[in-house]
């Protein structure tokens, strides 16, 4: 079981897609953030600032859960971005690290519901502990309450995973009714919500979080400042009730892989406001160039996608198999992600489109070479 996931990880449409996007004139398949928005001489001024500070006690272990610095800096942050609940917070390296942190604690041999489509490196985490995992297909809305509510009365899962803001691949954000029923059917069913948002900081105006409707401890708020600073920093941090935390922590302290350093660095910028006010101007950036692949694809006439609310991606239908076209697609010099593998179901035809590493000329030329190959 584990060989066999290993394989499909190795070999993902992700991998492949970002290996050829390397090389690739027109990379659309990069999930990293637009390199030109990374604020590379304010982090390296930070790092100066802590080691001259510090010095060796920026470089010790991490204590567990992560430091009561970066924790107290990120609790004054979360008002800010629209996070009202009270519960602790717990640092981890990343949002990744944090997913599986939650796998290990809630899902040996448990069961998980997850969207359909998906972001395919959570659900690995996911596919490795737990004994059942059932989709649940997402529209234009985000997930399908009436589809869950149908489920959960049939199965009981431990957890429900969903990305409600700027949905990696679909784009789109979960309606305010939809969160409010998931909370309900979580309260009403006995079951967990994981809540991957990422990307709230930089999608402007979005509904409240799922954390703030939650009244009895079933919302779990994942997040990170891969989007909004850096990917590489790996700091990221987990919002759960109290007991969830106190283990979490625990957890997290079994491979201190959390760096010292890093979490310094990122309580530096968060203290001096420098990471909220890219909240301002960085969902402008991307909308903007979404904007610029939406206005291209529909002049193309490709209309097979889900209008996407904010954030870095586009899923498209492209109507016939995407890694024939991606293998295509590359000898124009242009790569994407064929998405089949963010889907339990189906998902053949579709492939992820991003808009972080090109411009905005190079977004309209690589639709042009898709338009190319789906009408040859």
């Amino acid at each position: 079981m584990v060989s066999r996931i290993g394989r499909e990880i190795e070999l993902s449409p992700v991998e492949m897609g970002s290996r050829l996007g390397r090389n690739a004139e027109i990379n659309m398949a990069s999930g990293s953030p637009d390199p030109s928005t990374i604020p590379v001489k304010e982090i390296e001024r930070a790092y100066e600032d802590v080691l001259n500070e510090l010095g060796p006690k920026s470089l010790f272990y991490p204590g567990a859960g992560g430091q009561q610095e970066l924790i107290k800096q990120v609790d004054d942050y979360l008002p800010a971005i629209g996070i009202t609940s009270k519960d602790p917070v717990v640092i981890t390296s990343g949002a990744q690290h944090a997913i599986e942190l939650l796998s290990k604690y809630f899902l040996e041999n448990g069961t998980v519901m997850v969207e359909n489509p998906t972001f395919v490196e959570t659900f690995s985490a996911f596919r490795l502990r737990a004994s059942i995992t059932i989709p649940v297909k997402v529209d234009g809305k985000g997930i399908s309450t009436d589809e869950l509510n149908v489920l959960t009365k049939i199965v009981r899962p431990d957890l429900v995973y969903v990305i409600p803001d700027c949905h990696n691949p679909a784009g789109v954000n979960m309606a305010e009714e939809r969160r409010k029923e998931l909370v309900e059917l979580a309260e009403e069913r006995d079951f967990y919500v994981i809540e991957d948002d990422p990307y709230r900081p930089i999608a402007g105006c979005v509904p409240p979080p799922l954390k703030n409707y939650d009244r009895s401890g079933r919302v779990i708020h994942v997040s990170s400042f891969s989007k909004i600073l850096a990917p590489g920093l790996r700091i990221g941090f987990v919002q759960a009730p109290p007991e969830v935390a106190e283990k979490l922590g625990l957890l997290e302290q079994l491979d201190f892989s959390t760096s010292t350093l890093n979490q310094y660095v990122v309580s530096r910028l968060l203290r001096s406001g420098f990471i909220l006010s890219r909240t301002k101007y960085l969902p402008q950036h991307y909308s903007k160039k979404m904007k610029v692949l939406v206005d291209s694809l529909t002049d193309a006439g490709i209309l097979d996608f889900n209008m996407p609310s904010c954030g870095f991606f586009l899923l498209l239908d492209l109507k016939r198999n995407a890694h024939r076209v991606l293998e295509e697609a590359v000898k124009h010099g242009l790569a994407f992600v064929p998405a089949k593998d963010f889907f339990l179901r189906g998902g053949e035809t579709m492939a992820r489109l991003s808009i972080t590493l090109p411009d905005e000329e190079q977004i309209k030329r690589g639709v042009e070479i898709l338009k190319r190959i789906i009408r040859a």
